[in-house]
């Protein structure tokens, strides 16, 4: 699977053989800090598409790089490193260097990479957690299928450049190939960004107070949405109540202010 996603950048590498070998050979070093800013900006709001989708797919899918989060100001700072596929790396460096998406990252990030705990943990609850979870399942066949698509259109976009090349009056095909070449980038930059979605999204705490001090912590590297306290005490083979209380723990950067608030 990996081999054939690396063969898909033909689909948007619109440069030379020779600078194609050069991302190519790019692919087991760390992304710099600053690659985002070499985003040609000429397309969809300011943000080079063809550019984007052949900087994504020059990593393998399970390719790995590190980032860092600053916390803290003054003399008190404190660097956080986070591992994440190059690819979503490459996501974050561009929402923090366009203005427009900057807006945008608070609430993002923390969708996508963000852990949803929960406490307390037993047969019910986790049962009841399993069924939740199906929904970023389906989000993963979804991607598998996206990236199906991306592989099939392959030999047709590898055919078309191929006579474009090679034949001296192929205005025609050279048009279609040009026509086609910015939306598989756009399907190309979806489909990734959709796979950056964390699907293993549940994980179990010992206690609520547990939960608070792991969300407060892990919500500044935007690896912690939301946590779910469940209000009944259940014991035995008593099983699920009929009505399920819970209450929700959220980071207060993710909630709007009640200042905010007034009657209507």
């Amino acid at each position: 699977m990996c081999a054939g996603r690396n063969d898909i950048s033909q689909f948007v590498n619109t440069s030379s053989t020779d600078d194609s070998d050069t991302s190519s050979n790019s692919k087991s070093a760390p992304i710099p800090q600053d690659r985002s800013s070499s985003i040609d900006a000429s397309s969809i709001q300011g943000i080079g598409l063809n550019e984007l989708a052949a900087d994504l797919l020059a990593y393998n899918v399970t390719d790995m790089c590190t980032e860092s989060y600053s916390i803290g100001s003054g003399n008190i700072k404190q660097t956080i490193p986070v591992n994440r596929t190059c690819r979503c790396v490459i996501f974050d460096q561009l929402f923090a260097a366009n203005t427009t998406l900057q807006q945008f990252a608070p609430f993002i990030r923390p969708l996508l990479y963000g852990k949803i705990y929960y406490y307390p943990s037993n047969i019910y609850y986790d049962n009841l957690i399993k069924e939740l979870n199906q929904t970023f399942e389906s989000v993963d066949q979804l991607i598998q299928f996206l990236r199906e698509i991306e592989v099939n259109m392959q030999p047709t976009y590898q055919t078309l450049s191929s006579l474009c090349n090679s034949i001296s009056n192929a205005t025609i095909i050279c048009q279609q190939l040009s026509t086609l070449t910015t939306p598989m980038s756009l399907f190309v930059v979806l489909t990734e960004f959709i796979a950056c979605t964390e699907l293993n999204r549940f994980v179990a705490k010992s206690s609520e107070s547990q939960l608070v001090q792991d969300g407060q912590n892990n919500s500044l590297t935007n690896t912690f949405l939301a946590g779910i306290v469940f209000l009944d005490d259940i014991t035995g083979n008593s099983g699920l109540p009929q009505h399920v209380r819970y209450k929700i723990r959220m980071s207060l950067d993710y909630v709007d202010s009640t200042f905010q608030t007034q009657d209507k």
